[in-house]
C-alpha cells in the first residue's frame, strides 16, 4: 500500500474540514470604545481595543502600548467590509448571545428600554432562526436602575472551510483595491472640480 496517497487525502481534508472561529465583541456607547477578540478552537488569534474618534477608528492591541488611526475610507477598512461580505455566506452559525448593560438614572426609563433593546433583539432572532434554524441564540440582559451606562457585547461562534477563508481572503484583497482605487479617484475628480468652481 502506497502511503504518500494519504497526503493528498490529509490536505485536501484540512482545506475542507469546517474550523469553529468564535468572535467577541464589547461596545461602551458613552464613550465610543470597545475590544475585539478573535478566538480558533479557543487559541487567541487577536485581541484589540478600540476608539471611534469622528472618522476614525483608533486600534491598539492589549499587549502592546502604541495606538493606530485609521480612517473609515482606507484601505484595510474596506478590505475588512469586503471580507465579512465574502464569509457572510460561507460560515455556519452555531451559537449567538447578545449581553448588554443598560441604564439612565431613571429606573422607569431604563425597564422600558431595556423591554424594546428585548423585542428588537427577539424580531432579530427570529429572522435568523428562519435561516440559520440550528444556531443557538441567547439574550442575557442587565438593567442598572440608579446609573447612566450603555454596554453592548456580542459572543459568536461559527464554522468554516479553511479552503473558503482562504479563497475569501485572497477574493477580498484584490476587491478591496479596487473599490479603494475607484474612491480615490472620485476623490481627486471632486477636489478638480473645487478646484475649478474656486
Amino acid at each position: 500500500m502506497n502511503y504518500y496517497l494519504f497526503i493528498p487525502f490529509v490536505i485536501i481534508l484540512i482545506l475542507f474540514f469546517p474550523i469553529k472561529i468564535e468572535g467577541k465583541v464589547s461596545f461602551n456607547a458613552l464613550d465610543f470604545s470597545g475590544a475585539l477578540g478573535i478566538f480558533f478552537y479557543k487559541i487567541k488569534l487577536t485581541h484589540q481595543q478600540f476608539w471611534l474618534k469622528g472618522k476614525k477608528i483608533i486600534i491598539k492591541k492589549y499587549d502592546e502600548i502604541e495606538t493606530k488611526e485609521i480612517d473609515f475610507e482606507s484601505e484595510e477598512i474596506i478590505f475588512l467590509e469586503e471580507f465579512i461580505k465574502q464569509l457572510k455566506d460561507k460560515t455556519r452559525l452555531k451559537e449567538l448571545s447578545v449581553y448588554y448593560n443598560l441604564g439612565f438614572e431613571d429606573a422607569m426609563l431604563s425597564a422600558m428600554l431595556a423591554g424594546h433593546m428585548n423585542m428588537v433583539l427577539t424580531l432579530l432572532y427570529t429572522g435568523i432562526k428562519n435561516k440559520r434554524p440550528t444556531a443557538s441564540l441567547s439574550i442575557n440582559d442587565t438593567v442598572s436602575y440608579n446609573r447612566k451606562v450603555c454596554q453592548f457585547a456580542i459572543k459568536m461562534v461559527v464554522t468554516i472551510s479553511l479552503f473558503d477563508v482562504l479563497y475569501s481572503l485572497l477574493n477580498s484583497v484584490v476587491l478591496s483595491k479596487k473599490k479603494h482605487e475607484k474612491l480615490k479617484q472620485q476623490k481627486e475628480r471632486l477636489e478638480e472640480r473645487s478646484k475649478v468652481k474656486a
